[in-house]
């Protein structure tokens, strides 16, 4: 239970975060485009412009994996998701990862390979 709590204020958090955000990346996009053609943006506002972006995609990212492991922890199966199974002493981990770890940890793995990072749902997005 602490497991979905936990993860049901992240994602609650996050989508506040979101929410903050007054203009969406594809704006961004646009005013550098326009900044590519025109120059009117001093360095300093044009990096500002990137930094904006750079982290709202990067809180899309994070904000598509709370929504989804929050979703799956409130379904039928997520009691069974919360626990616990143990990576055989034969598999290598990186990064001192704990060998024993909820199941839904491997639904995180597979988010982070490469080709698995999809759209972010639309509450994800700033608008």
């Amino acid at each position: 239970e602490n497991e979905r709590a936990a993860w049901a204020l992240v994602k609650k958090q996050t989508l506040a975060r979101v929410a903050a955000h007054s203009m969406s990346t594809d704006e961004d996009d646009r005013i550098l485009r326009e900044d590519d053609h025109t120059n009117s943006l001093t360095v300093n506002q044009r990096h500002a412009v990137i930094v904006r972006r750079e982290e709202k995609m990067t809180l899309q990212r994070w904000c598509s994996i709370a929504t989804t492991i929050a979703d799956l922890l409130e379904t039928p199966g997520g009691e069974q998701a919360c626990g616990v199974t143990r990576v055989p002493d034969s598999e290598k981990l990186e990064n001192d990862e704990p060998r024993v770890r909820p199941r839904y940890w491997q639904r995180l793995i597979d988010m982070g390979k490469p080709g698995e990072v999809a759209q972010p749902p639309a509450m994800c997005r700033a608008q």
